[in-house]
């Protein structure tokens, strides 16, 4: 998405910056959109060095279709 920066995530408890998950996976859609693109969403599981909370937050999106490929973060 345009004009969008990456960014890193913050904690929903105590507001402090955490920089990488420790963990990710895709999520793929099981239907295309309308110009017939899949979406693949990367998901994330963060944990806070401050208080301990783990969270989860999408860290990239990528959009396959026939032409052309679009990633937002």
């Amino acid at each position: 998405m345009p004009g969008k920066k990456a960014t890193t995530k913050r904690c929903p408890e105590c507001g402090t910056e955490v920089a990488e998950p420790y963990k990710t996976w895709e999520l793929v859609a099981p239907f295309p959109d309308k110009k017939m693109r899949i979406t693949v969403t990367i998901m994330g599981m963060y944990e806070c060095p401050s208080c301990g909370k783990k969270f989860r937050a999408v860290v990239s999106k990528v959009k396959l279709g026939p032409g052309d490929v679009e990633v937002s973060r």
